[in-house]
């Protein structure tokens, strides 16, 4: 939510008058810090979640990032000067860098193998849909109304998320058997031995759990002081360490420059720039494209496990490259003076389709790191210096890069446990 906030919000604080800042009317310069403020707080959630995830646990890392959410909409609310807004902005960053490392961790430890993906793509989901409800709220409700319904989330997620139990494998790590049974019951919905007849998974998984334990080094019944190792260069090194970096490396720097999350972020000023005649407005344009990015994630969730990963990342970022080739071409003609009235279909149009299509697959599947690590302020100066086709034929040209990647060079994954992955990648 306080990613898609932005997208409205922008636009109110540079508006010429009203401003709901007592300091005014913000700069292109501040606007961009707030911008991409929030992608500084993600590199930091980054580090923060990675630091802390092994040595608290999943449940209490998810928990913690909570804390700075609330703070963050309480500074929207208190704000009187554009700093305050970029703290905030910053804040929601951290909060969501520590949640895009340790959810897919949660989520991946509670999960069976054949519902692995489709769980883990609900990641994106409800960021969809928070994204949604944002594009909703700066359309329908007062700017100061926002935060303080928008608050309500991380309360309520702090005061619910707290009863849930650690995931039964960090615990078997710490050799805490007995916990991690019961955490491996909660969550196969277990209250007695009679429940567990029929229930072959669930005996694998505590099995599984069994000879973690056995396997574990001797130490203290403390998940923390185990998972502790030191990493060494070597670790580095092998085939599956170089190439699972490169590929993860290459999906995520694909996932950022295709322009999906940008665009996104400053959708109504796309609209507005990109000139289109639609008696929509931008605020309601946006709400739009919101909704058929929610569509695009659910559809993801529905293939990921039958279509495999790799196929829906060579449509995802084929679909990309067109998509964002004929909005550039659409754009540049605006520039050389065209009359392009019979087109003005196009931008919504193509803003939809590069939506749809990057969420299904460019959007989602590189859901293990951080959705914006990369700092956002970049799109508000670049499209002042190359202009709304030079940046956008930037993301295509980025998009084409990633298709070739992704056919040449990924594994498909689909339907296979994290044992035969690790064989297939040191191949």
């Amino acid at each position: 939510m306080i990613s898609g906030w932005s997208s409205s919000a922008l636009p109110t604080l540079q508006a010429p008058t009203g401003s709901p800042l007592e300091y005014g009317v913000i700069t292109q310069q501040q606007a961009s810090w707030i911008g991409g403020a929030l992608c500084l707080g993600g590199i930091a959630g980054t580090l923060v979640g990675g630091a802390i995830v092994d040595r608290i646990g999943r449940k209490w890392t998810a928990w913690i990032a909570g804390l700075p959410l609330v703070v963050c909409w309480a500074l929207v609310i208190v704000a009187d000067h554009p700093g305050y807004l970029m703290g905030a902005r910053f804040l929601g960053g951290l909060a969501g860098g520590i949640e895009f490392v340790v959810t897919p961790l949660y989520v991946s430890e509670i999960a069976c193998t054949r519902h692995r993906g489709t769980l883990s793509s609900l990641l994106i989901l409800s960021c969809c849909l928070g994204v949604e409800l944002a594009y909703l709220a700066g359309a329908l409700l007062h700017y100061h109304t926002i935060p303080w319904i928008s608050v309500g989330v991380p309360v309520f997620f702090l005061a619910s998320f707290c009863f849930l139990p650690e995931t039964p494998s960090y615990l078997a790590k710490g050799e805490q058997l007995e916990a991690a049974e019961q955490s491996l019951r909660f969550f196969y919905g277990i209250q007695s031995e009679k429940d567990t007849v029929g229930q072959a998974e669930y005996v694998r998984e505590l099995q599984l759990l069994r000879r973690i334990v056995q396997t574990e080094p001797h130490a203290a019944k403390d998940p923390a002081t185990t998972n502790t190792v030191a990493l060494s260069w070597s670790d580095f090194t092998s085939r599956h360490a170089r190439l699972g970096l490169l590929i993860c490396v290459t999906l995520m720097a694909l996932n950022q420059f295709c322009g999906c999350f940008y665009m996104m972020n400053y959708a109504q000023s796309v609209f507005a720039e990109s000139g289109s005649v639609l008696s929509l407005p931008a605020s309601l344009s946006v709400i739009v494209v919101g909704l058929i990015q929610l569509v695009g994630c659910y559809v993801c969730t529905l293939l990921v496990d039958r279509s495999g990963r790799k196929i829906l990342l060579l449509i995802s970022s084929a679909g990309l490259t067109l998509g964002q080739s004929v909005f550039a071409s659409y754009c540049y003609g605006q520039t050389m003076g065209l009359d392009l009235t019979a087109f003005g279909w196009v931008p919504l149009l193509c803003f939809s389709v590069i939506v749809f299509i990057g969420t299904v697959g460019v959007g989602t599947m590189p859901f293990v790191v951080l959705a914006e690590i990369m700092p956002q302020k970049y799109f508000s100066t670049l499209s002042v210096l190359l202009g709304m086709h030079g940046i956008l034929m930037f993301f295509a040209i980025c998009s084409l890069i990633g298709t070739l990647f992704v056919l040449l060079c990924m594994p498909e994954t689909k339907g296979k446990s994290f044992q035969e992955i690790q064989y297939m990648m040191e191949k």
